[in-house]
């Protein structure tokens, strides 16, 4: 794939088989170019309680979501091997990695061009697109630039329902990645955008 760099290629990130059992499959290849971390419960995160509701923080990179009511954090590893932060709504199906990556690992590019090489390699996950993709009108996320599509697909047998944003912050790029049942995509689709607009800088 033209303008993928070649640790990017290389990363194959599968979604674990706890959540295979919950009968949803997610997101296969985001195409994150650095090793996974410790192996602890909650090693790439933790939950920060206070009297604004509860904050998911990243124990790796400096970004954080506020967790709005029936989400809750997710296990290491059990939404995706490289998350910085992953949570999930069990009750009404909804899952949410959050992926960073420094300006340096990645192909030279604007915003757009990489959030289509990241959006190209979702899709390369799939074994069928439902719907191509399509840009919604999200231009930021916490006062920061993004670029933001929904994509439907075909995976392990599971059609799934996908809002994938690329947010650009300082030097690094992350995708915030929330999906569900595609059968629920219209039932949730208040809600993923909601947990996305929490995505933020730790210091806002």
């Amino acid at each position: 794939m033209a303008g993928v760099t070649g640790a990017t290629q290389r990363v194959q990130l599968v979604l674990v088989a706890g959540l295979m059992a919950l009968g949803l499959g997610g997101c296969s290849t985001l195409g994150l170019s650095r090793s996974p971390e410790g192996t602890g419960e909650m090693s790439n995160q933790y939950v920060d309680r206070g009297f604004r509701g509860d904050m998911l923080v990243s124990s790796i990179k400096p970004v954080q979501v506020r967790l709005q009511p029936g989400w809750t954090a997710a296990p290491s590893g059990t939404l995706h091997n490289n998350a910085d932060l992953e949570a999930y709504n069990l009750d009404d199906r909804m899952f949410l990695v959050v992926l960073g990556e420094n300006r340096e690992a990645v192909a030279p590019g604007n915003l757009e061009e990489q959030a289509n090489v990241y959006l190209q390699i979702l899709k390369g996950g799939f074994s069928q697109v439902i719907a191509n993709q399509a840009r919604t009108d999200v231009e930021r996320i916490s006062g920061f630039p993004a670029v933001q599509y929904e994509v439907r697909g075909d995976l392990s047998r599971s059609q799934v329902a996908y809002l994938h944003t690329t947010v650009e912050m300082g030097e690094e790029y992350y995708q915030v990645v929330v999906w569900t049942p595609d059968d629920l995509r219209m039932a949730n689709a208040d809600a993923m955008q909601a947990i996305v607009e929490e995505f933020r800088d730790t210091q806002l």
